[in-house]
């Protein structure tokens, strides 16, 4: 799963690269952001192999990230704004909270919040994303959960499987918006 992390973050980069996709900023400083808080999250709660997903993920977030100061979408609409303040205000509650598992399920909120954010960027502009490393990273969680079979079920499992389907989700709403946009075409 991890190789697959890494493979998912590189053709995002090349697409970014390549014009291909233009990574919304707030989001992904959102994704950073979470990113970080998961992986130290899942960490301290006693993840190893399973957490190595969440490590590439966090420092390939950091690259896009930086990637999207300069080709990335730097317009915020009001719904952006407001996503991005209740993703900073859930971050604010895990902190005061200071639980690893709290953290973990915060993070879902946090997340939403950036896909959300992506989501009303795919649908003004369905090319703005590339939906091939989005997938990969859909199978990079599969092989996550696999990782976890035979231990029993706690806060571990929450993070990958809610991976699994967000980042499946987003594909099939680029490929939902791109099918879209050719009838309107036609």
């Amino acid at each position: 799963s991890t190789l697959l992390a890494v493979y998912a973050v590189v053709p995002y980069v090349q697409a970014i690269l390549k014009k291909r996709t233009k990574p919304h900023q707030l989001s992904w400083l959102v994704f950073v952001i979470m990113t970080g808080i998961v992986f130290f999250s899942q960490y301290f709660a006693g993840g190893r192999a399973s957490v190595l997903i969440s490590f590439v993920f966090f420092i390939g977030s950091f690259i896009i990230f930086l990637l999207s100061l300069k080709f990335g979408v730097h317009d915020s609409s009001k719904w952006d704004r407001t996503l991005f303040i209740f993703a900073l205000f859930t971050i604010v509650i895990w902190f005061l909270t200071k639980s690893n598992e709290i953290a973990i399920w915060l993070t879902i909120l946090v997340d939403l919040s950036a896909s959300t954010m992506m989501v009303l960027k795919i649908k003004s502009d369905p090319y703005s994303e590339d939906p091939f490393p989005w997938a990969i990273g859909a199978l990079a969680y599969v092989f996550t959960c696999l990782t976890l079979v035979g231990k029993p079920l706690s806060i571990l499992y929450v993070r990958p499987i809610y991976g699994l389907l967000i980042d499946a989700a987003l594909v099939g709403f680029i490929y939902f918006q791109l099918g879209k946009m050719k009838k309107k075409i036609k």
